[in-house]
């Protein structure tokens, strides 16, 4: 049975991912929201990169390891957050979206800090 669920939601992501609306997500089923909160997360993910990047690019030395060190602590501390707020819904198929919307909240928090870094 397990199985045959995996292999159907494998069958069905691609047609989700391509044809898949965010903007309302109040009528969607939990795997598109998982999507979601996956395009949410990706979608900041890509500007921390790119303000992270940019501190890098206008910092001296000793800000370039101090940054690089704060940055490897907040990874460390985003994804164990993260897993403990996914924990209380192990099992269940809302888990992986928890992880994901945690995911994204963080780290829209962090490239925004990351952006004030630009503006000094």
């Amino acid at each position: 049975m397990k199985i045959a669920f995996a292999i159907a939601l494998l069958w069905t992501a691609p047609a989700i991912a391509q044809e898949l609306d965010c903007s309302d997500r109040s009528a969607l089923p939990q795997i598109a929201l998982t999507e979601c909160a996956a395009r949410d997360n990706q979608f900041w993910d890509r500007l921390l990169n790119d303000a992270y990047q940019q501190v890098i690019a206008r910092s001296d030395a000793a800000r370039e390891e101090n940054l690089r060190a704060a940055q490897r602590a907040w990874i460390t501390f985003r994804d164990l957050t993260c897993q403990m707020e996914a924990a209380d819904y192990e099992g269940g198929s809302i888990q992986p979206m928890i992880l994901q919307a945690c995911l994204a909240r963080l780290t829209e928090r962090r490239a925004r800090d990351l952006e004030t870094y630009l503006g000094r």
